[in-house]
């Protein structure tokens, strides 16, 4: 079949090479370079205030935590944070705490959706599969502090704001995860580096029993009368976090359990993730849409000129090049997902590879219509 009916088939065969190689080097390039290369971690201290500042992005973690014995899984918990959020805006999955042992399913996080507080364990952050989970809506304001209580035993789980009970779910205990690789505790974002969340934290502790709403009130006021998180000698807290130090590239554990939040200088990423499911922090935004619209029209024209290119080899020319482009076009899209698994900035998605490949199946088809237009008018044409 010639191409482009110019005079010397050959020549025209060489510039749709040309063309499909141009197109696979442009392909390869938007979908290899990182978004924007590892910067700062945006993390600062606010010595005044004896917080930690978070902006995007930005993470503090403890590595090694083992707070737990394998078979004190079971029994109850408190963990407190004072908390102010910058940004109230950006919806989403925005971590404020998370403690993660490798298993998404398991992990224990509160977060922030807007202006409202959400427990769980688990990645069911769309509420698609209807996991339990505990919340209080249009609690938080900008800039403005909240003292937050989080208290689990197997008679519920209750949630605090301010010393006031916000939201109980009785007979139902959040867990915190063990075994797997390691446990370890996160602030201001998730393993995977994408879920920045903004604001301060002004101190964090988890205790090993669940207290009373008495307690509860009294540590609030107790942190308002001294603006620093104190626990008592006898309640024994696992971690214990007051951020009085102001400077430094780690928080210490007050409880002298050498459990020291570590405040890395670059952005990081603690776990990479490969081909990751549509539902994983799935959002309906314009982010989502965007990203959707190009990872399924730059594959069209892939898809389009690699078929017509091996429509010109003999061994291709009939009913064999469209499913041997489409599937070149698949294998392409998941070698560019598995090298984004290792690149800083990128994220691997099942739902690009799908994308990438309906892309290249929507080339192939609009080409078939554009020969087969040429082709009936061709035959109209007059002898």
């Amino acid at each position: 079949m010639p191409f482009l009916h110019l005079k010397n088939p050959r020549t025209g065969y060489y510039l749709l090479s040309l063309l499909v190689f141009t197109v696979i080097v442009i392909v390869l390039f938007f979908g290899l370079r990182p978004k924007k290369w590892l910067s700062a971690n945006n993390v600062h201290w606010l010595a005044d205030e004896k917080a930690l500042s978070f902006r995007d992005p930005g993470i503090a973690y403890v590595d090694e935590l083992c707070i737990f014995a394998e078979e004190q899984q079971a029994q109850e918990w408190s963990l407190q944070i004072i908390v102010a959020p910058e940004n109230l805006d950006r919806l989403g999955f925005r971590p404020i705490v998370t403690i993660h042992n490798g298993d998404d399913r398991l992990q224990f996080t509160l977060w922030q959706w807007g202006d409202s507080l959400i427990v769980m364990n688990g990645d069911d952050y769309t509420y698609s599969r209807k996991w339990p989970r505990i919340s209080a809506m249009n609690v938080l304001r900008t800039g403005e502090v909240s003292f937050i209580t989080v208290t689990s035993s197997h008679f519920g789980t209750r949630l605090f704001i301010n010393g006031a009970l916000a939201n109980e779910m009785k007979n139902w205990q959040i867990t915190l995860p063990h075994g797997g690789k390691k446990q370890q505790l996160l602030l201001g974002n998730s393993v995977y580096g994408q879920h920045s969340w903004e604001g301060e934290i002004f101190g964090l502790a988890l205790y090993g029993k669940s207290v009373t709403r008495e307690r509860v009130q009294h540590d609030y006021e107790k942190w308002l009368h001294n603006r620093m998180l104190l626990a008592d000698s006898m309640d024994e807290p696992l971690f214990l976090y007051t951020f009085r130090e102001g400077a430094g590239s780690f928080a210490a554990d007050w409880t002298g359990n050498s459990k020291s939040l570590q405040i890395p200088t670059r952005q990081l990423v603690l776990q990479k993730t490969f081909l990751a499911p549509p539902w994983h922090n799935f959002t309906l935004n314009r982010s989502f849409w965007v990203d959707a619209i190009v990872n399924f029209s730059g594959f069209v024209p892939l898809g389009a000129l690699l078929c017509l290119w091996l429509r010109q080899l003999p061994a291709l020319s009939g009913k064999y090049a469209a499913p041997v482009c489409v599937a070149f076009c698949f294998f392409l899209s998941l070698s560019i997902e598995i090298a984004q698994a290792w690149l800083p900035n990128r994220f691997s998605s099942l739902s690009d590879l799908v994308l990438n490949t309906l892309g290249a199946w929507a080339g192939v088809f609009f080409l078939e219509i554009v020969l087969r237009v040429r082709g009936d008018k061709a035959q109209e044409k007059p002898v």
